[in-house]
């Protein structure tokens, strides 16, 4: 169901809305926690919602549709998969998921080096807007919000939530995240992983 059928359950029969309006909001509000608690469990099925009534540009492999499912309902997650598996991309996709709907996160994304994590973040977080227009359309572009450099990156989500990258280093010591995701985790240094990342965060590892 696209967001336009979610928005006319409060339509008035005898005249077409169109727009959204605080009234017509409020009025499914009930109706839209149901679909935000369903996709909560079922990643997948929002990314469908998302692509609308036309998802040919982009559709799900029965193992992502796993993997979405799986990471989302566990704390921690750790994945160990061939090249060509797809587990940024797939990992960075969860990231925004849950920047989406769990309004306020915090969520990162490390690796061994922080201009590497700059890299895939930006990266895949660019290829998912371009595949998934809803995605880029809850991301805050506004000047001065959301910002990507060749050793930095930080995307704002109209949620009030925030993706960005956490460098494995002493500097990171003490820092809050609600998730994030560990890249080539095999890279990073065992004592920052055990001693500064993974006490932070509850999220996953590829």
């Amino acid at each position: 169901m696209a967001l336009a059928k979610l928005l006319e359950l409060s339509e008035n029969k005898n005249m077409q809305k169109v727009g959204i309006s605080e009234e017509r909001l409020k009025a499914i509000i009930p109706v839209l926690r149901q679909y935000i608690a369903y996709w909560r469990e079922y990643p997948d099925m929002f990314v469908e919602f998302l692509c609308g009534d036309n998802p040919e540009n982009f559709q799900l492999y029965f193992y992502q549709r796993v993997f979405l499912r799986a990471v989302m309902r566990h704390r921690y997650a750790y994945a160990t998969f061939p090249r060509a598996y797809s587990k940024s991309f797939l990992s960075v996709l969860i990231l925004m998921i849950r920047c989406i709907l769990y309004p306020g996160s915090h969520l990162f994304v490390t690796t061994g080096g922080k201009e590497q994590a700059a890299g895939i973040a930006r990266e895949k977080v660019e290829e998912l807007c371009k595949l998934i227009p809803g995605l880029k359309n809850e991301i805050n572009w506004e000047r001065g919000k959301s910002k990507s450099s060749k050793d930095n990156v930080e995307y704002i989500f109209k949620s009030g939530s925030v993706l960005d990258i956490m460098a494995a280093r002493q500097s990171s010591r003490g820092k809050r995240a609600t998730g994030g995701l560990v890249e080539e985790c095999i890279l990073v240094d065992q004592t920052m992983l055990n001693e500064v990342i993974i006490p932070r965060f509850w999220g996953l590892a590829a």
